[in-house]
């Protein structure tokens, strides 16, 4: 009897360590970080998708990303669809926080045959003013420019373009001929089909397929943007709402780290 007592104790024993290893295993499942969404402006998705991606390959994967239009990036975020959003410019909405990320350039690129290597601010107002028509007076071959443009109004690129050229010093219309184009990938292919097409897109787009111009003699590169040399340099922007900080705090902590800077410096972008 006794024998049968100390047997039946020992199972009892055992299934109340399984029990209790089971309640910490749901205990550390419960514990682990829910998945944390970033959405961005289309502009800056390249650079986005490979912090992300290298942030998930060595740490949990539990960040994905998402691009849209600013508009719609903003509502997201106000909507609390995201926890956090990536982009240009700064909303007035006083109950996002902002924390800096990196410096961009907007770059002005040419088709590759094109022979101009640089213009002035100036100069390329008046291109899209219509004040200059010809590649000729920029030291290029005798043929009409053909400069594009974003047509969506809440397109930042674009507005930076607006407050930085063709607002400065005095407001100015773009010409009626300019053309325009809808995305970044519809720019750089108008621009490389076009051999006297003119345009500008962020720094992180640069490929091979087009070439970026000196502006004010000033190449666009990370050190030049570091340096507050490339006269168009703006700041990437990382939103939130306040109730999201503490859950974020181990991504933002990548992001100010070196290895999220090796990453950004691969756009022609400075880290801040």
């Amino acid at each position: 009897m006794k024998k049968i007592n100390l047997k039946n104790f020992w199972i009892l024993f055992i299934i109340i360590l399984i029990s209790s290893g089971c309640k910490k295993d749901m205990q550390t499942k419960e514990e682990q970080p829910k998945n944390i969404k970033v959405i961005c402006e289309d502009t800056v998705f390249p650079m986005v998708n490979d912090l992300v991606r290298d942030y998930n390959f060595n740490n949990d994967p539990v960040v994905t990303v998402e691009s849209f239009d600013r508009e719609v990036a903003f509502n997201k975020l106000n909507n609390s669809e995201a926890d956090i959003l990536i982009g240009y410019g700064k909303p007035n909405i006083k109950e996002i926080e902002t924390e800096m990320l990196a410096f961009d350039g907007i770059g002005i690129i040419v088709n590759i045959s094109n022979k101009v290597n640089g213009l002035g601010i100036e100069q390329l107002k008046k291109i899209y003013t219509g004040k200059i028509l010809n590649w000729e007076k920029l030291k290029g071959q005798s043929n009409t420019i053909n400069p594009v443009a974003f047509k969506r109004d809440l397109n930042s690129i674009q507005q930076l373009f607006d407050s930085n050229i063709m607002d400065t010093p005095v407001k100015e219309q773009m010409n009626s001929s300019i053309q325009y184009a809808s995305s970044i990938e519809e720019m750089k292919n108008f621009v490389a089909q076009n051999k006297n097409a003119i345009g500008f897109i962020p720094g992180q787009w640069y490929n091979k397929e087009s070439v970026f111009l000196k502006l004010s003699g000033i190449e666009l590169t990370s050190s030049n943007l570091k340096n507050k040399l490339y006269p168009l340099r703006f700041p990437v922007l990382m939103y939130y709402t306040k109730d999201k900080k503490d859950s974020l705090k181990d991504l933002f902590q990548y992001f100010k780290s070196e290895d999220s800077k090796k990453v950004i410096r691969k756009f022609c972008i400075e880290a801040f």
